[in-house]
């Protein structure tokens, strides 16, 4: 998670929304978290499972970087090493075509 953060503060200037939703609807649990690597991004509780439904959500942790029409451009369901590298690809991948 701690790389989340990282991400955020490198984008945010460039365009980039991250926002975090907790499908597992573990409020005391997200909130530990977020304080533990002081995440800036918003953590929302998904409390009527409307991510987990609309979005397919089978494993927890899944990342999607949407564009700004609000389409699904990379999935990722789990999280492992390396993992900052490829999210960072793909999202200087993202904000150039948002850029042409």
């Amino acid at each position: 998670m701690p790389h989340l953060a990282a991400i955020n503060d490198k984008y945010e200037i460039k365009g980039l929304r991250l926002i975090l939703v907790d499908a597992t609807n573990r409020k005391e649990l997200t909130e530990k978290m977020a304080a533990e690597f002081s995440l800036k991004p918003p953590v929302l509780l998904d409390e009527q499972n409307i991510s987990r439904e609309q979005y397919k959500i089978v494993g927890t942790p899944t990342t999607y970087l949407i564009d700004g029409a609000g389409r699904i451009i990379f999935k990722h369901v789990g999280y492992g090493p390396g993992m900052e590298r490829t999210l960072e690809k793909e999202i200087e991948a993202l904000l150039a075509r948002k850029s042409t």
